[in-house]
C-alpha cells in the first residue's frame, strides 16, 4: 500500500514538472504593449490567454470606385485607421471589445451606415463596408474676356484640363463644381486664344471661390514673314508630341506659336517647306514638302537633306528663333533630321534658343553679347565670320585667326572685345540669354559689354556709381561720355556693341531689364559730313580724346572744322565745332598696326591742329594750350589718353582761301598715273607726295592742270601736298 502510495505521489509530482515547462516556453504576444513577455510560470499560474479578432471591410465612393485616405476611428482605446488605394481596412481587437466604428473623410463627406456598434465581440468580422459620399460641393466661378475689346468670351465651350470643360453664358461667366478637400488645376484652353493667368491652381478645395476671372489675347497671327511655301505633294510627316514641352530658354511656346523646318535654296537661302501651329492641346504636325521635279526651281528638300528648324514667336517678343529637335527612334520611324518621302518621324523634345544678329562693319570696333552661346568655345562663336575675321581682342588676350593665335580660348559674356573685320559682316549668335547682368569695373580701363536686348541710357545705368566714372567711350568712334567736362555725345549703349570705360576705382552695376525709359531710341549724337579737303580719318582701335574747353572757343565759328594732323600731313581726327557754349570733344586715332600703311598716330608722336571754316573756304594753322590738371603729358598721342585744351590760338600765318572751285585728284585710287586739276590754270602750285614713313617720293612745282607718273613706286598709300599762294591741301593717295 505504502508503494502504491508513492508512485503515486511521484507520478502527480512529474505531471505538473511537464506543464510548468511547457508554459514557460509559451510567450503569446501582448497586442497593447509587445516588449511584454507573458509567463505562465510559477510566479503566475493562472494568467489568462489573450485572443484578438479582426474586423475589416472596405469604404466606397457613392459613384462608384475605392475611397482612399477615410479614417476609421474606434472607442474603447483602438486606434484609428485608414483606408488604403483599394479602399480597405482593417483592424484587430482583443476578444470582448465592446465599441463604436466611425468613418470620416476632410469633415465634408458623409458616410452610410453612418457607424458600426460592436458588443462582445467574440470573432472575425469581415465585409464591414461603408459608402461615402460628398456632404456639399464647392463652386469655382469666374469670366472670361476679351484682352483686346473688354467685352466676354460668351456662349464659347473651353477646355479646362483634367477632362473639365466649361460654356460660357452671354456675359462669358462660366461655373463649376469642385469635390470637397482636392487639389485641382484650371488651364484654359481655346483655339485662337491665350490666357492670363495661364492656369489657376487650387490645392485644397474648402470653400467657394468667385472671381476666379481669365483674360484671353487672341493668337492667330497669320503666316511669320518669310515662311509661306509650296505644297508639292512629295512629305516627310512630323509630329510633335505635346509632352516633348517646347521652350525658349525655359519659357514655354504660346498657343499660336509657329514651328517649321527650313531647307536651302538655289541662291543658299533658307525657305521654309513646311510648319505646324503649336496649340498645346495636341500633337502638333509638320508636313515637310519635298522639291518638285517638275519646276525649274528648288521648292523643297532635296532626298537625304537635314532640316534646319526654326521658331517664330508670336506671342511676347514676336521674333524667330532657332531650334533643335530630339527625335523617338525605333520601327518606321526616321530620326535623324534628315527629309525622305514618305518618311515618318516623332519628336520628344525641342529647345529653343535665343538669337541675337550683330552688325559688324568694316574695320575696327567693339561688339559683345547678351547670349550665352550653345558652345562656350570662341572660335566656334566666331566660325560664321570665319573668313573675314581679322583679329578680336579683351584687353589682355587675342584671337588672331591669321596667324594661328588663339588665347581667348572660352566664350565669356562679361567681357567685350575690340574686332577688325575685312568686310560688313552679320555675326549670329544662339543660346540663352545672360541671367547674371551684373559686371566688375576694374579700376582703370575695361571694354564693358552690353548685357540687354534693347538700348540702356548710359547716365541711368550708370548713376549708381556715377561719381567713380572718368570716361565711357565708343571704340574705333568719336562718341564719348565724359561727365567731368560734360560731355555726352555718347549717351546710349547699344546691344552688340562693347565699349571702353575707365573708372577711378572698382565698382559694379547691373544692367535693368528691358522696360520704361530703357527701351528709348538712340539719343547719340549724328555722325558728322566732312565738308573740309582733308581725308578722312581711319577708325582705328587706339584713340586720344582731347576735350576743347568752351572758353578756348570764343574765336572759333559754329560749324568750323578742327582736324589733328600727323607729321606726315595725314589728318587723323576730325570734328566740327557744334556749340562755342559748350565743351566740345576730338577723337584722334592712332596707327593700325595690321596695314602696312600708318594711318594714324604713332605713340608719342606730336599732335598738330588745323581749322577748316566752311564759310569762307579758309583753313588755318592752331597751336593750343592744354589744361595740365587733366593730364600732366600733353601735345603727343598716347593710346586712351585724356587731354584737355583750355586755349586755341591761331597761328599768325593766314592760310588764304580758294573761293573759285577745288582741286580733283583722279583717279584716285589709280594705278600709276593721276592727274591735278586745278581752279586757277595760270596759277603755280607746288607739289610734294610723302610716304607713310615721312619721306618725300615726289617733289616739282607744276602749272595749271597737270599728270604725275608714279609708276616707279611700290603700290601703297601716300600723302599729296599741294600749296598754292598761301593755301595748301593735304590728300590721301592710293596707289593700287
Amino acid at each position: 500500500m505504502k508503494s502504491i502510495l508513492t508512485l503515486s505521489l511521484f507520478a502527480l509530482f512529474s505531471f505538473f514538472a511537464a506543464v510548468t515547462v511547457i508554459a514557460e516556453e509559451f510567450t503569446p504576444p501582448d497586442k497593447s504593449n509587445p516588449n511584454i513577455k507573458i509567463s505562465l510560470g510559477k510566479s503566475a499560474p493562472n494568467a489568462p490567454h489573450v485572443v484578438y479578432h479582426s474586423i475589416a471591410g472596405h469604404v466606397h465612393k457613392e459613384v462608384g470606385g475605392h475611397f482612399e485616405g477615410v479614417t476609421i476611428t474606434f472607442s474603447g482605446g483602438i486606434d484609428p485607421v485608414t483606408t488604403d488605394s483599394m479602399g480597405f481596412y482593417s483592424v484587430e481587437v482583443p476578444n470582448g471589445w465592446t465599441g463604436v466604428a466611425t468613418p470620416s473623410y476632410c469633415g465634408f463627406h458623409t458616410f452610410s451606415p453612418e457607424e458600426m456598434f460592436y458588443i462582445n465581440v467574440k470573432k472575425d468580422y469581415s465585409d464591414q463596408d461603408y459608402t461615402g459620399a460628398p456632404g456639399q460641393m464647392f463652386t469655382i466661378s469666374g469670366q472670361f474676356t476679351d484682352y483686346y475689346t473688354g467685352g466676354p468670351i460668351s456662349n464659347t465651350e473651353i477646355e479646362l484640363g483634367n477632362n473639365i470643360s466649361v460654356s460660357t453664358n452671354d456675359q462669358g461667366e462660366y461655373s463649376i463644381e469642385a469635390l470637397p478637400c482636392t487639389s485641382i488645376t484650371l488651364e484654359p484652353h481655346l483655339e485662337g486664344y491665350n490666357f492670363d493667368p495661364g492656369y489657376l491652381v487650387y490645392s485644397f478645395t474648402n470653400t467657394n471661390y468667385i472671381d476666379q476671372d481669365f483674360e484671353g489675347t487672341p493668337n492667330w497671327y497669320g503666316i511669320p514673314p518669310g515662311w509661306e511655301h509650296n505644297n508639292t505633294g512629295k512629305v516627310h510627316v512630323i509630329s510633335i508630341l505635346t509632352s516633348s514641352n517646347p521652350n525658349l530658354c525655359g519659357i514655354p511656346l504660346g498657343q499660336g506659336d509657329y514651328i517649321g523646318v527650313f531647307y536651302t535654296d538655289d541662291e543658299g537661302g533658307l525657305r521654309c517647306g513646311g510648319f505646324g501651329i503649336w496649340n498645346g492641346i495636341s500633337n502638333t504636325a509638320i508636313i515637310a514638302q519635298g522639291d518638285d521635279d517638275m519646276t525649274p526651281e528648288k521648292d523643297g528638300f532635296d532626298y537625304g537633306e537635314e532640316f534646319t528648324w526654326k521658331v517664330y514667336r508670336w506671342n511676347g517678343d514676336q521674333k524667330e528663333c532657332t531650334a533643335t529637335p530630339e527625335f523617338q527612334c525605333g520601327g518606321l520611324l526616321t530620326c535623324n533630321n534628315k527629309w525622305y518621302i514618305t518618311a515618318l518621324s516623332i519628336i520628344e523634345e525641342l529647345n529653343i534658343y535665343d538669337g541675337q544678329y550683330i552688325e559688324i562693319p568694316e574695320g575696327w570696333s567693339g561688339f559683345s553679347s547678351f547670349i550665352v552661346p550653345q558652345s562656350p568655345l570662341v572660335t566656334h562663336t566666331m566660325s560664321p565670320i570665319i573668313d573675314d575675321l581679322i583679329v578680336m581682342l579683351s584687353l589682355t588676350k587675342i584671337y588672331y585667326p591669321g596667324l594661328g593665335i588663339n588665347t581667348i580660348g572660352l566664350w565669356d559674356t562679361h567681357y567685350g572685345f575690340k574686332i577688325k573685320v575685312g568686310s560688313d559682316v552679320v555675326l549670329p549668335i544662339v543660346g540663352c540669354p545672360e541671367e547674371d547682368t551684373q559686371i566688375n569695373l576694374q579700376t582703370t580701363w575695361n571694354i564693358v559689354p552690353v548685357l540687354s536686348s534693347c538700348n540702356v541710357q548710359i547716365a541711368e545705368f550708370l548713376e549708381p556709381v556715377i561719381d567713380n566714372i572718368i570716361v565711357v567711350k565708343e571704340i574705333a568712334g568719336n562718341k564719348i561720355f565724359w561727365p567731368e567736362l560734360n560731355i555726352a555725345t555718347l549717351q546710349t549703349l547699344l546691344p552688340g556693341k562693347a565699349y571702353m570705360a575707365a573708372v577711378s576705382q572698382n565698382s559694379l552695376v547691373s544692367y535693368p531689364g528691358c522696360s520704361g525709359n530703357l527701351k528709348s531710341g538712340n539719343y547719340n549724337t549724328k555722325g558728322m559730313e566732312n565738308l573740309t579737303h582733308w581725308n578722312d580719318p581711319a577708325l582705328t582701335a587706339l584713340n586720344h580724346n582731347i576735350a576743347m574747353r568752351a572758353d578756348a572757343l570764343q574765336k572759333i565759328e559754329t560749324g568750323d572744322f578742327i582736324g589733328a594732323f600727323t607729321r606726315e600731313g595725314y589728318c587723323a581726327g576730325l570734328t566740327q565745332i557744334t556749340d562755342i557754349n559748350k565743351n566740345q570733344v576730338i577723337t584722334i586715332f592712332g596707327d593700325d598696326n595690321t596695314t602696312p600703311e600708318k594711318d594714324g598716330f604713332m605713340q608719342d608722336e606730336y599732335i598738330s591742329f588745323k581749322l577748316y571754316r566752311p564759310a569762307e573756304d579758309k583753313e588755318y594753322n592752331l597751336s593750343v594750350e592744354y589744361d595740365q590738371y587733366i593730364s600732366a603729358i600733353n601735345g603727343i598721342f598716347t593710346d586712351n589718353g585724356l587731354s584737355a585744351i583750355n586755349e586755341i590760338l591761331f597761328d599768325p600765318t593766314n592760310i588764304s582761301g580758294i573761293t573759285e572751285g577745288k582741286i580733283n585728284i583722279f583717279p584716285n585710287p589709280g594705278t600709276g598715273i593721276f592727274e591735278i586739276n586745278v581752279p586757277d590754270i595760270s596759277n603755280l602750285y607746288h607739289v610734294n607726295i610723302y610716304g607713310m614713313t615721312g619721306n618725300t617720293v615726289f617733289d616739282a612745282d607744276v602749272e595749271g592742270n597737270t599728270k604725275i607718273n608714279l609708276n616707279d613706286l611700290p603700290k601703297g598709300i601716300y600723302i599729296i601736298k599741294i600749296e598754292t599762294g598761301g593755301f595748301i591741301r593735304y590728300e590721301k593717295l592710293i596707289l593700287e
